[in-house]
């Protein structure tokens, strides 16, 4: 079912009959017919991403789409200097005051090195480099657990009672794969041989003692086999770039290939039928983005035989972020996304390439030296490698939108433009989604480059950003988002909290979403809520929200405005939010009771530390109706 998408790409391909996602079924085991196909197609020997360093043609041709004179200046700068030490103190900070982001900085930094050390010696292949990068190398084999803090709360991986596949021991697998592919006829035969066997022992084996079912009761960290969320992918996709490019039986790498591409499949269940990502753009960019490369990694293994993205739902998530645009290079950081996430084309055109009925390319996509340093060395290596292995093929597109507004029926997300520099975006959907924030109702309005009333998105992640006291947080919780607080209480958490869609309507004019929010409030005595969200083109360009609420008996009011811009109320009841081009006009009307302005800094560790600014629309005594009128025009 196509559900109406106005993509450009996705009706070609629907009208080529690609064929539906089938669901996950409930198996433990791939068939035995299917296992023996895929063991079948296999090459003979391991395979990495790129090519051996010894392959001077493709390097040459590699370096030749790279930044090489400034990568190698980079390259010699670092391998001058000491390995960054990762220290056990580092590693206990996140236990004893919840800060994980010293340690994940400096674990960042030991592979940036790690990253161009490694490219370095691609492009010149004389071994000037590689006495530091055997160093880096072994300094990582040596850390006493991949897993980071943040995902060993009770020490044990870091005290060696489990060994567990997370996010990072998924992505430094991978990548040190990826480079003992490119230089193994120069690494030292004991370093290959202990490389080999800590691949084994902390990413092949805990991920095959998993799917085997041998260690339910001694490991709570490889949940995610069958999760719906980016971990999933991440994970499946650190596994099998493992596999592929290190074991030398056909056999293991057929068993782990096969498993992967069942569990895989639970991965788009956490999106809706309509493709919506509850996670944000920059988990998108994260969980899709391995997807897709995990899916294209898999088809080039075994010849197209295992290709996980393919289907209308996957092109629908490969779509999402085209619907997700209010203005050009504008997004509403609904849930855990920060305001300056971006969606990454390049996988959405190597999506596209995947479903495509013919064959496709992929662009070079011009690297920096920082790319480079702080990509996944496998990332990298495909956004090199891949383009000259398709040279001579139409490139890829990215999906897009050209229509003037996209529904997520599913998700109950609307983006909507008034004109091309004036735009808006609204939620309903339920308080428990992946990276939930209680935000039912949250709304987004952009104007010039940016968002001016915003969704504040995520905060800085510490122990309580996933722990019990998540709603704690003032940007987590529903009093950060411009949302209704109803008889003093908020939005609470959980999947019965959720809104209800009254009505849509979508025309040249406006479009309108009604939704009731009641039902995101566990308060007796409110009988109804009602926003009303209106975009308007003509006559004149507006966005209008309206909330109608009426109680059994009167009670506390108010809504809000969320900004991280400068303000300033020019009367009572008409505010001046931002600067220039990106201001906005915003006139107050409240009827059933006065009203007063409340504005609050929310003291909140966010990204950059900006802090928003909640701008309270509060009635001074309990009211058993009232409406709240917001009209935003730009200044």
């Amino acid at each position: 079912m196509n559900r109406g998408l106005p993509l450009f790409v996705l009706g070609a391909i629907l009208a080529a009959g690609v064929a539906e996602s089938a669901p996950p079924e409930a198996r433990f085991a791939p068939e035995t017919q299917w296992l023996n196909s895929v063991a079948a197609a296999l090459p003979d020997q391991p395979v990495g991403w790129g090519a051996p360093a010894t392959d001077r043609v493709l390097w040459t041709k590699a370096a030749a789409t790279i930044p090489a004179g400034e990568l190698v200046a980079a390259a010699l700068k670092v391998a001058g200097e000491p390995v960054p030490e990762l220290s056990d103190d580092l590693y206990l900070r996140y236990t004893r005051d919840g800060n994980r982001t010293e340690f994940q900085q400096m674990n960042l930094r030991r592979l940036g090195r790690l990253n161009l050390l490694a490219w370095a010696e691609g492009v010149e292949h004389q071994g000037r480099f590689m006495p530091a990068l055997i160093q880096q190398m072994e300094s990582i084999l040596a850390e006493k657990t991949w897993v980071l803090p943040a995902h060993d709360p009770q020490l044990n991986n870091f005290e060696g009672r489990w060994t567990e596949v997370d996010l990072m021991v998924a992505m430094k697998g991978w990548s040190l794969a990826t480079i003992a592919y490119w230089h193994a006829d120069q690494l030292p035969p004991e370093l290959r041989t202990r490389l080999g066997a800590e691949l084994k022992r902390r990413v092949i084996a805990p991920f095959l003692a998993r799917v085997h079912g041998e260690n339910s009761a001694d490991t709570d960290g490889m949940w995610w086999s069958q999760a719906d969320n980016n971990w999933n992918a991440v994970c499946h996709a650190g596994v099998v770039g493992v596999a592929l490019a290190t074991l030398a039986s056909r056999t293991e790498r057929a068993e782990i290939i096969s498993y992967a591409a069942l569990n895989l499949e639970y991965y788009l269940r956490g999106f809706t039928a309509d493709g919506y990502c509850s996670e944000g753009i920059g988990y998108w960019n994260y969980g899709f983005g391995h997807f897709a490369m995990v899916s294209e990694t898999l088809a080039a293994a075994t010849a197209g035989r295992v290709r996980p993205l393919s289907g209308d739902h996957a092109l629908r998530v490969a779509a999402y972020p085209a619907g997700f645009q209010i203005l050009p290079g504008v997004y509403p950081a609904f849930a855990d996304m920060d305001v300056k996430d971006r969606p990454s084309s390049w996988f959405g055109a190597l999506a596209v390439r995947q479903g495509y009925p013919k064959p496709l390319g992929m662009k070079v996509w011009n690297l920096t030296v920082n790319d480079l340093k702080s990509l996944q060395t496998y990332e990298a290596a495909m956004k090199v490698f891949l383009p000259l292995a398709t040279a001579g093929l139409p490139p890829a597109p990215a999906p897009r939108i050209s229509a003037n507004h996209y529904w997520f029926a599913d998700a109950q997300v609307y983006t909507g433009r008034a004109t091309p520099t004036f735009g808006a975006a609204i939620k309903g959907g339920h308080n428990a989604e992946n990276h939930n924030h209680n935000d039912l109702g949250s709304f987004v309005v952009a104007a010039g480059d940016r968002a001016v009333l915003v969704d504040p998105g995520l905060e800085v992640y510490t122990k309580r950003t996933f722990g019990p006291d998540r709603y704690a947080s003032k940007v987590l919780s529903s009093y950060g988002h411009g949302v209704p607080v109803v008889a003093g209480q908020l939005q609470q958490p959980g999947r019965e909290f959720a809104a209800k869609v009254i009505s849509t309507s979508f025309t040249e004019k406006e479009d309108t979403v009604v939704l009731d929010l009641a039902g995101g409030y566990g308060v007796p005595a409110l009988q109804s809520l009602i926003r009303t969200f209106t975009l308007r083109r003509a006559p004149k360009a507006e966005i209008i929200v309206t909330d109608t609420v009426e109680f059994k008996e009167p009670a506390a009011f108010e809504t809000a405005l969320i900004t991280f811009e400068k303000w300033r109320e020019k009367k009572p009841g008409l505010l001046l939010v931002g600067e220039g081009e990106s201001a906005v006009r915003v006139e107050v009307k409240v009827s059933g009771g006065a009203w007063k302005l409340r504005a609050e800094v929310l003291p909140e560790d966010l990204p950059g530390k900006r802090q928003p600014t909640r701008l309270g629309l509060a009635l001074e005594h309990p009211v058993r109706t009232a409406t709240v009128t917001v009209r935003i025009t730009p200044n």
